[in-house]
């Protein structure tokens, strides 16, 4: 890889897409690299059941996304959208007051100007949203911000290496979740230890963040490009 490669600096699981001249909603993932800005249409579906309080009835939640490890292999899909930052010409970003974080896009594509709105579906627990996804973007397109580009990775060949494609999708996962992630994708029978030791050296290294989630488990995400200007905190 060179200095001029793509790379990923954000993802949003679970994003509502509007776009097209005939509205239709569609969810998925929204991804953000130093080039583009990337919708790709939901392959996988959770579900969350929030327990009701007193007489309150349950609450089923369906969250629908795409994993994104890397930009190769990306499934493709009709309702999939690539915009080059370049191409952007406004962007503004919207708090959730009434509604959700929001992000709306208007850009040039083959002279034609097209308009998107981009809607999160899962909040609280965070200091950033969707919305604060304007800023960067006009950063980047603007190049007052300059992520910060990797050299090296480990190599997949060493379990820190993989560990670290498992977290390429930049979400926090508990160890046990990397472990069978791994063990699955690679075909491995993996020591409990020896994961958590390779997490703790990528922590070290400043590849990976540990999250304290108050001693009940060890949490990690891969530390985005953007620094201080990281759109997952």
């Amino acid at each position: 890889m060179s200095g001029d490669s793509e790379f990923i600096l954000a993802q949003e699981q679970s994003v509502t897409a509007r776009a097209g001249q005939k509205i239709k909603e569609v969810q998925g993932t929204l991804v953000l690299t130093n080039r583009r800005l990337l919708f790709v249409a939901a392959t996988q579906e959770e579900v969350d059941v929030v327990p009701g309080i007193y007489r309150t009835p349950k609450v089923v939640l369906h969250f629908r996304y795409t994993d994104i490890e890397d930009l190769i292999g990306i499934p493709e899909d009709p309702s999939n959208l690539s915009i080059l930052l370049s191409s952007i010409l406004e962007v503004k970003g919207h708090e959730a007051i009434v509604r959700d974080p929001r992000l709306e896009i208007t850009w040039n594509e083959n002279s034609n100007e097209r308009k998107a709105e981009f809607v999160q579906e899962l909040t609280g627990g965070r200091k950033k949203n969707l919305n604060d996804w304007a800023k960067i973007i006009l950063g980047l397109k603007s190049g007052s911000i300059k992520p910060r580009y990797i050299v090296q990775y480990p190599s997949l060949d060493t379990l820190e290496g993989k560990i670290l494609r498992i977290l390429g999708d930049m979400q926090e996962k508990g160890l046990y979740e990397i472990e069978n992630r791994v063990e699955e994708e690679f075909k491995l029978d993996l020591d409990p230890d020896d994961v958590e030791a390779s997490c703790n050296n990528l922590v070290k290294q400043g590849l990976v963040d540990f999250i304290d989630d108050n001693g009940n488990d060890s949490f990690f995400r891969k530390r985005s490009p953007l620094g201080e200007d990281d759109l997952s905190s």
